[in-house]
């Protein structure tokens, strides 16, 4: 994965590196080039760090280790073989983790039946991955909207180009030309923007899939041994309750 980000963020500027030197040989360097674009060229290198900073969170927070880190699953896996509910609940409160938020739910309701305790720990997962995936989200939508800001600045400098050819005339094609090559730039930019952006959605989606199926197969392995007909009316707040009491009292 670390390969493709970089193939992500190193392509599309060594392009734009490659063109500005193309250019530089006419006296076009990229700094110039971006100072033309004016606004739109901004837009754009804020959409760039930005897609740096999305990605940047998206590698430290979609990792099993910080989902569902070994030590705390060890603790509720000794919780669960010993039938302590009320420790597996202060275990996920003490570490809260995308692994314990969904386990809690699911313990809460264990008194209800196996298909409701699924169904609370179904409701906390679609929570905890739409958490996931917010910022994700905003990495196709930087992708699909740079290339139309791109678009929208060749197209103002294309207005600017022609209303200068029709006022003062074709005598020096070549200048016209120069500054079409010009304003494509910020399509180039747009377009440069965009292809990490996608690239980098694509990736973490598919990793915010692989990594939360590793999860929760865990969890069921929680969960598979658990004697749900027993524990018909079983209300794990109860205990909680009495274990702070006695806490209480011997104090």
């Amino acid at each position: 994965m670390n390969l493709i980000m970089r193939t992500a963020f190193l392509l599309p500027w060594l392009t734009l590196s490659a063109t500005a030197s193309e250019g530089g040989a006419h006296g076009d360097t990229f700094m110039d080039l971006f100072l033309l674009g004016g606004a739109v060229s901004w837009i754009l290198l804020i959409a760039s760090i930005l897609i740096m900073a999305f990605a940047i969170e998206a590698v430290i927070k979609i990792r099993v280790g910080r989902l569902a880190p070994a030590a705390v699953y060890a603790q509720l896996k000794d919780a669960f073989v010993s039938g302590n509910f009320p420790q597996a609940v202060q275990i996920c409160a003490a570490n809260p983790c995308y692994l314990t938020r969904i386990v809690q739910a699911g313990v809460e309701r264990l008194g209800r039946g196996r298909d409701a305790a699924e169904k609370a720990m179904g409701e906390a997962t679609a929570k905890e991955i739409n958490d996931l995936k917010s910022n994700i989200n905003y990495l196709s939508v930087i992708g699909v909207v740079s290339p139309m800001v791109g678009l929208t600045g060749t197209v103002i400098g294309m207005m600017k180009a022609f209303k200068t050819l029709g006022s003062s005339g074709a005598a020096d094609p070549s200048k016209l030309s120069a500054n079409i090559s010009e304003v494509l730039f910020a399509t180039a930019f747009g377009l440069f923007v965009a292809i990490p952006g996608f690239v980098l959605y694509y990736v973490f989606r598919n990793r915010v899939q692989t990594v939360t199926v590793a999860v929760e197969q865990q969890i069921g392995h929680l969960f598979e041994d658990v004697p749900f007909e027993q524990l018909t009316g079983y209300r794990v707040q109860d205990y909680l309750s009495e274990g702070a009491g006695a806490a209480a009292a011997a104090a």
